[in-house]
């Protein structure tokens, strides 16, 4: 009676399965060669044609037009209504079963630019030695494109990540046709949050790694999926000169091609990627466990039945993409100029002649940025 009193209101757990189960009969989660059953939906889909994000319904009498899904698939809506306040604190946006997939959006994306610090970016873009050596790190997905060996026989799992597979649902999870661009895109952002977290831990995870990868995904951390990888990639680049220890764009480049090179060595190589991000969740004390049940669970079930072809498709999709500073929207390229123009001017005067470096602190103390600065008083 004392423990139902002192219980928060509202659920710890999801209820329901989220996604559609195939076939009953499915054997086991995975298999040392990862055989998997064929993905009639995957067949079916041109991943090379151009996609756009559906009209959003807002202002429609039905109350169910307009709504927001989330959750692997998109097959989930309303959750976060019946969770505790403290499962809902692993969101950004706040109250999100309220909002649209529009407002969603906009909500994040007024979140990030309030959070983007111009000193920290400048920081790490003049005083780079901590980056370079990032730079320079190689982990093992560079190891093994490299290596001579096929990739089956240097992507080997190790006894904990067999023990986690034999304990996934047994289950073929099916991807209505509609939702598979979101579910191959919250995939791409999953992916640059683990590659980032592994290039700036150097592989050693931190109790701040399950952080790192759900700060990154918009996805994760807001509800917000995407239509197109590219809009999702460039979502993530985003948040990675935002909210992390090192924002450094030369940084964030690198891990899109890391993403880009994970993609390319097939399922073995996601599969790792997506049962590391799911113990890291699992194992925080900020319950992010939610968003195994969400998202990541379901991924490491997924993965193994999709064909190797979808995945060398999404490869063809991400192959030389990019972004330039001015695509991020945080006006990188205003303040990198004002920056440099106030470091020649520091050093110009001849008051630090003797050091190298020049304190960017005192340098933006005085360095104001306005992006309206062509409105007429």
């Amino acid at each position: 009676m004392i423990t139902k009193l002192l219980t928060p209101p509202g659920s710890w757990t999801l209820m329901g399965p989220a996604i559609e189960e195939l076939d009953s009969g499915f054997d086991t989660p995975v298999s040392e060669d990862l055989e998997a059953s064929k993905s009639e939906t995957d067949s079916k889909f041109d991943w090379l044609l151009p996609q756009s994000m559906p009209e959003e319904e807002v202002g429609a009498g039905d109350a169910t037009l307009g709504r927001h899904k989330y959750g692997f698939g998109l097959q989930q809506h309303g959750v976060f209504r019946g969770l505790t306040e403290e499962l809902r604190l692993v969101l950004d946006v706040k109250d999100v079963d309220s909002l649209t997939p529009g407002q969603v959006r906009a909500a994040r994306e007024e979140l990030e630019a309030e959070a983007f610090e111009e000193e920290h970016y400048l920081a790490d873009l003049f005083y780079n030695e901590e980056i370079d050596e990032l730079l320079n790190f190689k982990p093992w997905w560079i190891e093994v494109a490299n290596s001579p060996a096929p990739v089956n026989d240097k992507l080997y799992f190790t006894e904990d990540e067999l023990d986690v597979l034999k304990e996934l649902p047994r289950q073929h999870l099916h991807v209505p046709l509609d939702a598979l661009p979101y579910t191959w895109s919250t995939l791409a952002e999953l992916i640059f949050g683990y590659a980032y977290d592994y290039r700036t831990t150097m592989g050693s995870s931190t109790v701040e790694s399950s952080w790192t990868v759900t700060k990154l995904s918009p996805t994760l951390s807001c509800l917000d999926s995407f239509v197109t990888i590219k809009d999702a990639l460039r979502a993530s680049f985003r948040r990675s000169l935002i909210y992390p220890l090192y924002r450094n764009f030369e940084l964030s480049s690198q891990i899109l091609k890391d993403v880009c090179k994970i993609f390319s060595l097939g399922r073995r190589a996601l599969l790792k990627c997506l049962l590391t991000i799911r113990k890291l969740c699992a194992g925080t004390q900020e319950n992010r466990y939610i968003l195994n049940d969400l998202y990541i669970t379901s991924y490491c079930v997924w993965i193994q039945t999709v064909q190797e072809a979808a995945v060398r498709e999404i490869c063809l999709e991400m192959a030389g993409l990019k972004f330039e500073k001015p695509e991020m929207d945080l006006d990188l390229v205003d303040t990198e100029t004002a920056a440099q123009l106030a470091l020649q001017e520091e050093e110009g005067s001849g008051s630090n002649t003797t050091t190298a470096k020049v304190d960017l602190e005192q340098v933006m103390a005085g360095l104001t940025i306005d992006s309206d600065d062509d409105e007429v008083e």
